[in-house]
């Protein structure tokens, strides 16, 4: 079973590697900084917090700003308003020398094709489900980083227990064997051996404490203390086979409807955009450089502006094939996704299987073991062998005992990664 942050199936990022680091840190140097006890928060409470997870609060903030632009790529663009003044002479400038000089206001609007800001639109809220539906997958997968790091410290905190026993009971063997020496007894080989399996459990020993010091960093990087809680009981949730029963697969549909949004938006360029202008002039009554009188007239101007697709050939025609490409790569990137996740599902699958397998195995042998300790045990007491035998047999069944406890937390966070890749309600 790996002892990063994550299992096997998960590399640990460089920034899960700072995060543990510095939280190891953290929880050695700070005097107030100590886990929690057993009991005093529930696993609902921590799961809570996975909200306020930083990583979730900025995919939150991501789906607010498509949000907003959904709502933005719909309207108009905003009308221009000029002002000026025309047929001003150089030589005698002003507004009562010229019969055409005037004061002019004008208002534009352009509108731009309906169908490009409705797919525009459609493709930011496709963005926006995307994200939410990342935010799902996020959640379910910190769920399961949860589950794991608690699983894995619980673990730890067995072994280092089975471990510190092993030793107590090699102590009791290298007692008697000691006393058998000085019988004359020739057992040094027997010494050697114990030194060499001590020095194993202490080797053991030192790579637990590296290993709860770790997980106790993920589970402050997840939620903010380090908790002695047990994990929850964990099975696998049934699948029907359904992709979008999938996280990753209805992420994956959500790029679809992202690229099909784009080849409306591809579509509808070829359409015409419009614009409306209108310009009202003011003329003033004057006399012109010939002496005569001039009688001034209002004017005004409007229109009406239409584009036309001259060059669709080069521009709108290759968006549209570049917008069907990506179509259609999204398309396959589902299929991929969802084959992909299938086969995960698959080996997660078999991977608990052979973990339940394993402790059931495990425990009829702790069971049989027992047998033979109590076997011993009566011989010893009944003046045949010695108490030795008895520890030996003893130090095997918590070699085994470790052995469960590690089947015990493989089975519950492949359990608890198999259920991460499900959408439940």
């Amino acid at each position: 079973m790996s002892k990063s942050c994550l299992p096997a199936a998960r590399p640990r990022s460089d920034r899960c590697k700072w995060t543990a680091a510095f939280a190891v840190l953290a929880l050695t140097l700070s005097p107030t900084a100590s886990p929690a006890q057993s009991g005093s928060v529930t696993f609902e409470e921590l799961e809570a917090r996975l909200a306020d997870h930083p990583s979730i609060a900025a995919l939150q903030r991501e789906g607010e700003a498509r949000e907003e632009l959904s709502t933005a790529e719909r309207a108009l663009p905003d009308p221009v308003v000029s002002l000026g003044v025309g047929s001003i002479p150089v030589r005698n400038p002003g507004f009562t020398r010229e019969p055409d000089a005037n004061k002019a206001i004008g208002v534009a609007q352009e509108i731009p094709n309906f169908g490009v800001r409705h797919a525009r639109s459609a493709r930011q809220k496709s963005e926006a489900d995307a994200v939410a539906a990342q935010i799902a997958y996020k959640m379910a997968q910190l769920r399961a980083d949860l589950i794991a790091a608690l699983a894995e410290k619980r673990r730890a905190k067995e072994q280092l227990e089975f471990a510190e026993a092993q030793l107590k009971k090699y102590a009791q063997i290298q007692d008697i064997l000691r006393g058998e020496v000085e019988a004359g007894r020739p057992v040094y080989y027997r010494l050697s051996e114990i030194d060499v399996e001590r020095a194993d459990v202490e080797r053991s020993i030192v790579a637990l404490g590296s290993s709860l010091a770790q997980t106790d960093a993920t589970l402050v990087e997840l939620v903010g203390e380090a908790p002695d809680n047990p994990p929850p009981a964990v099975t696998l949730t049934a699948w029907n086979g359904d992709a979008l029963a999938l996280h990753a697969a209805r992420l994956a549909d959500a790029g679809v409807d992202i690229a099909k949004a784009g080849v409306r938006e591809g579509k509808a360029e070829f359409g015409p955009d419009f614009g409306l202008s209108f310009t009202y002039q003011q003329r003033e009554d004057g006399i012109d450089a010939a002496g005569a009188s001039f009688q001034g007239d209002d004017w005004f101007a409007a229109g009406v502006s239409v584009s036309i697709p001259l060059w669709a050939s080069k521009s709108q025609a290759p968006r549209l094939r570049a917008a069907r490409a990506r179509q259609a790569g999204a398309e396959l990137s589902y299929q991929a996704v969802a084959s992909d996740i299938a086969r995960r599902l698959s080996s997660l699958h078999a991977e608990h299987g052979a973990a339940e397998r394993n402790i059931a195995l495990f425990e009829r042998k702790a069971a049989a073991i027992d047998g033979v300790i109590a076997g011993v045990k009566r011989n010893y007491e009944a003046g045949n062998g010695d108490y030795a035998q008895a520890l030996d047999a003893e130090i095997a069944k918590l070699t085994l005992l470790t052995e469960l406890s590690a089947e015990r937390a493989n089975a519950i966070v492949h359990a608890a990664y198999y259920n991460s890749e499900l959408v439940t309600p």
